[in-house]
C-alpha cells in the first residue's frame, strides 16, 4: 500500500511538471542534460535494452542504427517528459533535480513462493549530476552533507525511511527535499 501512496505521488510530479509531450531522445553528456539539450530526437525507434541491463541502447535513424554505451552517455528523454539517468547500465528516473537529485528506480525480482515477477522500487540520490548515487537513506544523507547538523537532526524525526521519498502535497516537494531546504532556513 506504502508503495503504491509512493507511485501515486510519482504521477503527480511527473504530470505537473510536464504539460506538453516531447519527442523521445538521448542526453549524450551531463551538460546536455543541464543544458536541456536532446540528442536523436528524430529517431524512428530507440531501444533502451533493459533487460538483463544490457550494456546498449540501439537507436534506428535515418535507415542506420546506431549503438551507445550506456556507461558512455549521460539518460533518456522520454515523450512523457520524464528524464532519465543510466547509471551502471540501469535506467534511473530522475524524479526531481533541485537542489539535488532523486532517482525512482523499478526493478522485477521472482520471489520462491510466488509465480512471476513483482515489482520493487527503491530510491537513490546523487549530490550532483555528476555525482554517483547512492541508495536514499538517513545515513547516506547525513554523510553526503557532513556539515549540515540541522539536517541530520530533521532526518532523525523521520521514523520509517521510506517516507523520504514521499510527495509532500501541502509543501509540493518530497519530504526529503523539503526537510533539506528547512535546514538551510
Amino acid at each position: 500500500m506504502k508503495q503504491h501512496k509512493i507511485f501515486i505521488a510519482l504521477i503527480f510530479i511527473n504530470t505537473a511538471f510536464s504539460s506538453a509531450q516531447t519527442k523521445p531522445g538521448v542526453y549524450l553528456t551531463t551538460e546536455d542534460f543541464i543544458n536541456h539539450k536532446i540528442s536523436y530526437t528524430n529517431s524512428i525507434k530507440i531501444r533502451l535494452n533493459e533487460l538483463f541491463a544490457s550494456a546498449k541502447i540501439k537507436i534506428i535513424d535515418s535507415g542506420k542504427t546506431i549503438s551507445l554505451n550506456k556507461n558512455q552517455i549521460f539518460g533518456y528523454h522520454d515523450k512523457r517528459n520524464i528524464n532519465y539517468r543510466f547509471f551502471k547500465n540501469e535506467l534511473y528516473e530522475i524524479i526531481t533535480s533541485q537542489p539535488w537529485l532523486v532517482y525512482k528506480h523499478v526493478k522485477f525480482s521472482t520471489l520462491q513462493n510466488r509465480k512471476g515477477a513483482i515489482q520493487q522500487v527503491e530510491y537513490f540520490f546523487s549530490k550532483t549530476v555528476h555525482s554517483e548515487l547512492q541508495f536514499l537513506s538517513k545515513e547516506n544523507l547525513k554523510k553526503a552533507f557532513p556539515d549540515n547538523e540541522t539536517f541530520h537532526l530533521l532526518l532523525e524525526s523521520i521514523k520509517n525511511e521510506e517516507t523520504l521519498a514521499y510527495y509532500d502535497s501541502g509543501f509540493k516537494s518530497l519530504k526529503v527535499i523539503y526537510l533539506y531546504e528547512k535546514s538551510l532556513k
